[in-house]
């Protein structure tokens, strides 16, 4: 949520010494305070924001200033103040929109649909006006939580309830002066100057990767200047008005399909500039409405930059209740311009001026294109789009690291906490509200009790803040972290027993530098079978390299029982309920004792490497109980040896030693770097997966004789209007097949039961367990199509809930499958955290099984580009 709101933040910040203006802006019909209005002092590009309330301060220069009042819909007022007045009191008189006599041109064509086309095409161009700026930036939040369901209250510990009823509805305030630089192409620093938080603030605002409207996307939404905004949007001219000497046309933004991923509201485009002149829209995501109110001001001639952003956010999740807003005002612009684009370029709209735009192609083609940007002149819409876009292209070629998207860096070392009012009072831009100012004083107290603390410390008593708290925790040699394991199955039985994980750590450093560094983690798993009376036990050891070059090992063995799939097949607590309940198991194991090396190294994110080794001492086993709750006398279980139509019936397994060795390519990846760190996009690139595995015979008692190639292809990637693919394509043979024991055998991800915690790429819905299992040739294809919208999410309350909708197909081909396909269809996120399927299985064209799947939504599993086998990438 918070990156979601923080991205749309333009900045502001510290004025100038001098006189302070006070007073307050009020609608001028109604009398009614007008929040959050745009204050701008032209002659030194300072400026100031009215708060909540309508009031503001500006610090004048001495003599005569011009002082322009914005506040969107309303007729901007812009007036000559003396230093020495001391307040005024501003009226605004809504927007007089004048109607132009022709609304809709030739063909039934809104006129909006000329502006916004030449606003599209300008847009690369105003992106790429400024090589570089600096601005002074003061940024305000203001948040609460407005509700916590009372089951949340009733199932926390008694101790904390007390501060969840203190939590709700008590409000932070944070603010923050900054020093932002940006580089053109996409490099951002911002050099936090001071802040200073009352209360506990849960939406970080600083350091964030910035966005602009000129931007295809803006946090992730699609906006209204994108090139594809015609498939997302319709639009309607609402009329035009003048501010400052300049034509504005008030353009209404309508979504095609209301919901998330798109906006709805209004923007304002200049007459000829064709920028943004201001913009007021709103969006939703995640069950909150996000509404962004953004002013603009020309900072230098035909250069409009934001100057006022004022973002809220209102909604909740899962019961919980929460409102936001920052205001951030943007001053002291210092610009450095592109001297590519030092002329004023005119954009001339194919559509609606073909006879001029016949003209103006004739002669850029004898003048040269490359002047025109140059040195001004017409053009049209189209050829401006190609002369940017190959300019950028250019650009970008000649960049040391071209794969990076953004580049952010955020400087808080000299940060300054500055708790002193009359401080803070010279340099904030928007007056304090009553609220505001009550939590301050909250914040004193609290400041007043910690201090107290300390000097209890001091004097080697107890602070009052820590009484009545947990017992002294145990020594870190005897920390561990405890899973218990209880499940039931026909071959254990009841089988009862736990995971003990130690991390281990070494101290790196010295004295108050000292910290300590995770190197290794060993681990101990035993369970033991009532009805089997054996108790299965392993154990690990993996090193913990800080250094990706010399990778990561693991060490483990044991005697344990282990499925036949070891993906495995099917989760063992889900097995242990279907089998008490209804008396459907469908697990099958064997017993293995076994030794297991691997080995894992990054030699870069685009390419991984992993290897491994493991000795299997196999055993065949039986159930041993046909115990069940409800159970009827003549009642017993399946056999616990499974059915495969290459092998049929499975009574016994052989001794294997075995060689992996895996590796996965991304080709392609984009990055964007934040304080010098890089983080790859997600998503930018496919994974490209490829795996040997081979049974040695002449190791200890091993039968396995076999080489298995495989190679994958994965990727997610966008289609259609906010729509998104998932494709897996994976294909592999048996090479050289002397003995292939049936765990070796290829086996797939499925799930014959309701309840599942398979992956949805990845794993099939109705295929039988271990029938379809091969050791010969075999291709499997999963390709899902998740719709921003397509039946139920039409319906406005449903999408703004989360839900989403996908269509899926999976295919598997081996010698037995009949080229088996699943066809389905998904609810994603319901209630945020629930899929729910209905899938319909085909063999050769025909019908074959019908069922319904219920899992966790694919935003908890997760949508990583791993290549769907073996360890995470």
């Amino acid at each position: 949520m918070t990156r979601y709101l923080t991205l749309l933040l333009i900045l502001l910040g510290t004025a100038v010494q001098a006189q302070v203006l006070t007073g307050r802006v009020t609608d001028e019909a109604t009398g009614e305070p007008l929040p959050y209005a745009s204050i701008y002092l032209q002659q030194t590009g300072t400026g100031a924001t009215t708060n909540s309330e309508g009031r503001y301060e500006l610090k004048l220069r001495p003599g005569n200033n011009t002082i322009v009042f914005q506040y969107l819909g309303y007729q901007t007022r812009v007036e000559q103040v003396e230093s020495s007045r001391g307040s005024l009191d501003i009226q605004l008189r809504t927007e007089a929109l004048e109607l132009e006599e022709v609304q809709v041109l030739s063909g039934g064509e809104d006129l909006s649909y000329s502006v916004i086309r030449r606003a599209i095409a300008k847009a690369d161009y105003h992106r790429n006006q400024v090589d570089r700026y600096t601005a002074d930036v003061y940024l305000k939040g203001i948040g609460k939580v407005d509700k916590i369901p009372g089951v949340i209250r009733k199932l926390a510990p008694k101790e904390d309830r007390a501060e969840i009823d203190e939590f709700v509805g008590r409000s932070f305030t944070s603010e923050t002066t900054s020093r932002v630089t940006y580089e053109r192409p996409n490099t951002f620093t911002e050099e936090v100057l001071s802040r200073y938080v009352v209360g506990e603030e849960d939406f970080e605002v600083s350091g964030y990767v910035f966005s602009s409207f000129y931007e295809p996307e803006v946090a992730g939404v699609v906006s209204p200047l994108s090139p594809k905004a015609f498939a997302y949007y319709k639009f309607e001219h609402d009329g035009i008005f003048a501010d400052q000497g300049e034509l504005i046309n008030k353009i209404r933004v309508i979504p095609r399909s209301r919901g998330e991923g798109v906006f709805e509201g209004d923007i304002y485009i200049v007459q000829d500039d064709w920028s943004l002149h201001s913009l007021d829209l709103r969006t939703y995501h995640t069950g909150f409405a996000i509404d962004i109110k953004i002013n603009y001001n020309e900072v230098d001639d035909h250069i409009w930059l934001p100057t006022t952003t004022a973002i809220s956010a209102q909604g909740g999740l899962l019961g919980i209740k929460l409102s936001v807003s920052y205001i951030a005002s943007t001053s002291n612009y210092d610009l450095v311009l592109n001297p590519d684009l030092g002329g004023y370029v005119e954009v001339i709209d194919e559509k609606t001026q073909p006879e001029a735009a016949a003209v103006t192609r004739r002669e850029n083609r004898l003048s040269g294109y490359e002047s025109t940007l140059a040195e001004g002149g017409e053009i049209t819409r189209k050829e401006l789009r190609r002369l940017m876009r190959d300019y950028e292209e250019e650009e970008q070629e000649k960049q040391e690291a071209p794969e990076v998207v953004a580049n952010y860096t955020f400087i808080d070392d000299s940060v300054q906490t500055i708790r002193d009012s009359a401080a803070w009072e010279a340099v904030r831009p928007i007056p304090l509200t009553a609220e505001e100012i009550a939590g301050y004083r909250y914040q004193d107290s609290v400041a007043r009790a910690a201090k107290l603390d300390s000097l209890a410390v001091a004097r080697g008593e107890k602070p009052a803040s820590k009484q009545n708290k947990q017992r002294k925790p145990l020594p870190p040699f005897l920390r561990f972290d405890v899973a218990p394991d209880i499940v039931f199955n026909p071959v254990e039985g009841y089988a009862v027993g736990g995971q003990l994980t130690k991390n281990l750590r070494r101290k790196v450093g010295e004295d108050s530098a000292a910290h300590h560094v995770k190197f290794g983690e060993l681990s101990l798993r035993s369970r033991y079978g009532f009805a089997w009376q054996r108790l299965s036990w392993e154990a690990g050891y993996q090193n913990w390299s800080n250094q990706q070059s010399k990778g990561r090992y693991r060490i483990s063995g044991g005697r344990y029982l282990s499925q036949f799939d070891a993906s495995p097949a099917i989760d063992p607590i889900i097995n242990t309920f279907t089998a008490l309940l209804y008396g459907d198991n469908y697990v099958r194991l064997y017993e293995r004792a076994y030794g297991q090396f691997d080995y894992r190294k990054r030699f870069s994110d685009a390419f991984r490497l992993s290897a491994g080794f493991r000795y299997e001492d196999r055993r065949a086993v039986s159930n041993q109980t046909n115990h069940r709750w409800w159970r009827q006398d003549d009642f017993a279980y399946a056999s616990n040896n499974p059915f495969n139509e290459e092998r049929g019936e499975v009574t016994d397994v052989a001794d294997a030693a075995i060689v992996t060795v895996e590796g996965a390519w991304r080709p392609g990846l984009k990055y964007t770097v934040r304080n010098g760190k890089r983080s790859l996009v997600a998503h930018s690139a496919p994974t490209l997966g490829l795996l040997v595995e081979s049974g040695l015979p002449s190791v200890g008692n091993s039968r396995s004789d076999y080489t298995r190639l495989e190679g994958s292809y994965r990727h997610r990637f966008a289609a259609g209007p906010r729509g998104a693919v998932h494709l897996l394509l994976r294909a592999g043979t048996f090479l050289d097949r002397t003995y292939v024991d049936f765990p070796d055998f290829r086996h797939f991800a499925t799930s014959e039961i309701l309840l599942t915690r398979l992956d949805p790429i990845g794993s099939y819905r109705l295929l039988p367990y271990y029938r379809n299992s091969t050791a010969g040739e075999y291709a499997e294809a999963y390709v899902h199509y998740q719709f921003r919208k397509l039946l139920l999410t039409r319906i406005w309350e449903l999408h703004l809930m989360g839900l989403k909708e996908d269509l899926f197909v999976n295919y598997l081909h081996t010698p037995t499958s009949d080229h088996y396909t699943e066809v389905g269809y998904s609810l994603d996120n319901l209630l945020r955290v629930l899929r729910l399927e209905f899938v319909a299985a085909f063999r050769d064209g025909r019908y074959d099984d019908f069922g319904v799947r219920l899992s966790i939504t694919t935003t908890f599993l997760g949508e990583g580009d791993n290549d769907g086998g073996g360890a995470d990438f």
